[in-house]
């Protein structure tokens, strides 16, 4: 009976260990959360930068075809001038041509402003994509560091899982079934220690007559709450001896 006992606790063992190294293997580090929060943050600004340079030059396109069809406007209505006889038709029409000159210049000035905005955005999304570079180099190092420290974890597992098919093959079929079931149901834990009347799966208070019964290690037991295996702590667990720190006092 004992053996068997100690047995599934050094399944038990072997079970936690496992799922710490599952655990550990879907929990990203916090360098390399950090290394691709900052890539996709880059990522986004440079996307949304793109975009606004690619909206700024349509507007520019949009612009200088508007001024190529006021510039031919303005040749067309200043040929007009030669065949006009009357003085006040004149009057209007070079007043007319001053006012597509005007409207010319804006046009430029827009347009300028433009060329001038597009250059820094240009320049802004060139200095992005140096940090993007850099940010991605980081995010490949931490990613690969993360890999390897996976690759070791899963090394171990392999390990562990071995020595548990070993250690399982010499438990009672009925128990082992009893063990993995609880352990499936009850976040990895099927057998749990008992100390002090408490059940160390659950940390609740056993009756004192169970108490009692399982200090005799006879049978084996379940926690009335739980209803995970237990067994009597003291018996298979050896107490850790507490270290008395010496005495340095000093006269003065």
């Amino acid at each position: 009976m004992q053996e068997a006992i100690m047995r599934l606790i050094e399944l038990q063992n072997i079970d936690l260990e496992i799922l710490k190294i599952e655990r550990a293997m879907n929990e990203i580090p916090q360098s390399l959360q950090k290394a691709q929060t900052q890539k996709e943050s880059l990522n986004k600004k440079l996307s949304e930068l793109t975009e606004i340079i690619e909206e700024k030059k349509k507007q520019k396109d949009l612009f200088e075809e508007e001024l190529k069809e006021e510039y031919n406007k303005l040749k067309s209505t200043q040929a007009r001038l030669i065949q006009i006889r009357g003085t006040r038709e004149y009057q209007l029409l070079l007043r007319e041509i001053e006012e597509i000159k005007k409207a010319n210049k804006q046009k430029e000035e827009e347009i300028l402003k433009l060329m001038e905005e597009i250059e820094g955005l240009e320049q802004q999304k060139k200095e992005i994509e140096e940090e993007l570079n850099k940010a991605e180099e980081l995010f490949n190092e931490e990613k690969q560091k993360f890999d390897e420290f996976c690759q070791k974890l899963l090394s171990d597992k392999e390990e562990l899982l071995k020595k548990r098919e070993t250690i399982a093959e010499k438990i009672p079929t009925n128990l082992l079934k009893k063990y993995e079931l609880l352990r499936q149901r009850k976040g990895g834990i099927g057998i749990a220690p008992v100390i002090n009347y408490v059940c160390e799966g659950c940390h609740m208070s056993i009756p004192p007559q169970l108490y009692n019964e399982i200090q005799k290690d006879n049978r084996y037991y379940e926690c009335p709450h739980c209803k995970r295996l237990i067994f009597y702590k003291k018996i298979y667990i050896p107490e850790e001896k507490e270290e008395v720190p010496e005495n340095k006092n000093t006269q003065s």
